[in-house]
């Protein structure tokens, strides 16, 4: 059904937009899981705001953090169940927004959706990553509306005009939808030029208590903390990755605008501490440094981090310098891989060891903790070349790494490794089954020379050999890793995971 003309009847001046944060796909043995504020969903918010609609946000997930619901054979899904939300969505909403952000979720977005047109015939949009690679495929197998693919601001405003009659479904940019038999795809006309004229996400329509009590931020957190992205965009272009669904092109707000989000956090809501998700926070120097300065002339007394990491091969000794004089106290680096031919052929990171190994130096010479990841179970990838990444975790640990993930591949749709996985005919019909990410259980092998039985021992054993090594070059930070467990500090990532962990198994 095309919603306009029929539905503007029942529509007054004051539309009503409620957006969703669905439940999270879980295990009881997943370890990689956190829960975060919605920033996609914050942001839609201040721009519906910002044109006089009434907006209301429920996040599943932080509602219920320790209700684990059955779902199917694989896995469940934590947060409220279906019948909860559903029973908390007005009875006067005018369109309800979604966010899918992974793959491996989409069932659960899929069955929500189902659950609430049982009950509402009000219009769905989903937006997020993996509806915005397969809108067709998600239109056809749902109950969904609307698809918007890639950047959503404008496109939800537009879809909101037209709901509201005030404009043509054709003139929707970046939409997909159904029309009668057919499904038709909008062209997207342009993207955000300039981030600074947008407005903060909304923080006021979400519960931070509730998600420091819950304290599984991306990071590790110590204070009252936020996320908070400072650019969109990723020029480069890795197989794993779907960059490609978004603008390729680097946006960045101005670092005045960045801090003035930070300033307005501190003095409204008492926030210490930021979570930067940009997918490159360091890719423009002069930006980074401007930022830094900006803190530093401001005299906050903030500290930020980096989870979801910095690329090497654009950071250098004197912006990380800059970083830690500004209240930067962890980065992320991605080698992704310790063999070159997996980089440079496989994946195509187009970044050598060497860059890495020069990041994690400098962090730990001007005192940040650093993490790195790495990518195993590639398409292509041999048994020798993951016992390299292995090796050269060591490497780094010998140096001072604090931690290190061994993160499994998963394809994702938009991404030219998935596309070349359905070419072969290789991907699974069950979704849910690529949480195995995330899950110590269980362990995927897309590679044809490793198995998975052989993957899950390889990648336990990197891991037990990367502790060892850091226990034996470093014992201190080794043996405060474990006292920080035992009295649930965190200052790692792993940390924090294995404190949650403990938690979730003696149900404190």
């Amino acid at each position: 059904m095309i919603y306009g003309l029929k539905k503007l009847k029942q529509i007054n001046n004051n539309m009503k937009i409620l957006l969703i944060n669905p439940p999270q796909v879980f295990s009881k043995s997943q370890v990689a899981a956190s829960v975060i504020p919605p920033l996609g969903l914050m942001y839609l918010a201040s721009v519906s705001q910002e044109k006089g609609y009434e907006v209301k946000i429920i996040d599943a997930l932080v509602e219920a953090p320790d209700k684990i619901n059955g779902f199917d054979e694989n896995t469940g899904y934590r947060g409220l169940n279906f019948d909860d939300i559903v029973r908390l969505v007005p009875k006067d909403t005018d369109i309800i927004g979604i966010s899918n952000l992974f793959t491996f979720a989409y069932p659960i977005v899929k069955e929500l959706s189902k659950k609430i047109k049982e009950k509402f015939d009000t219009p769905i949009v989903v937006g997020g990553a993996h509806p915005s690679a397969v809108p067709e495929e998600v239109l056809k197998s749902s109950k969904i509306d609307y698809v918007i693919i890639g950047e959503g601001e404008q496109p939800f405003l537009d879809l909101c005009e037209f709901i509201r009659d005030k404009r043509v479904i054709e003139d929707v940019s970046s939409l997909a939808f159904r029309k009668g038999n057919k499904i038709k795809r909008n062209p997207r006309k342009s993207y955000i030029e300039d981030l600074d004229k947008l407005p903060f996400p909304d923080r006021d329509l979400i519960s931070l208590e509730k998600y420091y009590k819950v304290h599984e931020a991306h990071g590790p957190s110590q204070d009252r903390w936020t996320p908070i992205i400072s650019s969109r965009g990723c020029p480069f272009e890795c197989t794993f990755c779907t960059s490609v669904l978004w603008d390729r092109r680097w946006r960045p707000r101005s670092a005045k605008n960045v801090v003035d989000e930070i300033e307005a956090c501190v003095k409204k809501y008492r926030i210490t501490e930021f979570h930067f998700e940009d997918e490159n926070l360091t890719f423009n120097k002069k930006r980074m440094i401007e930022i830094c300065d900006e803190i530093i002339k401001r005299k906050l007394k903030i500290k930020w981090q980096t989870p979801n990491g910095i690329r090497a091969s654009v950071t250098d000794k004197e912006t990380l310098k800059k970083m830690r004089k500004a209240g930067c106290y962890h980065i992320t680096v991605a080698p992704e891989s310790g063999s070159e031919r997996v980089l440079n052929e496989i994946i195509r990171k187009h970044q050598n060891l060497e860059q890495v190994k020069n990041v994690v130096s400098w962090g730990k010479r001007y005192g940040m903790k650093v993490a790195a990841y790495f990518v195993i179970g590639l398409p292509g990838e041999k048994k020798e070349e993951l016992i390299m990444s292995s090796n050269y975790a060591n490497k780094l640990a010998k140096m001072g790494l604090d931690e290190v993930v061994f993160s499994l591949f998963i394809p994702l749709p938009g991404s030219e490794l998935y596309s070349k996985l359905k070419q072969e005919n290789r991907l699974p019909k069950n979704l849910t089954s690529l949480i195995s990410i995330g899950d110590l259980s269980k362990s995927i092998s897309w590679s044809e020379f490793i198995t998975n039985e052989e993957l899950g021992r390889l990648r336990k054993s990197a891991y037990l050999k990367f502790h060892l090594t850091r226990l034996i070059y470093h014992p201190g930070p080794s043996f405060k890793t474990f006292f920080n467990i035992i009295r649930g500090h965190e200052e790692l990532k792993s940390e924090r995971a294995m404190i949650t962990f403990i938690k979730r198994f003696t149900n404190r």
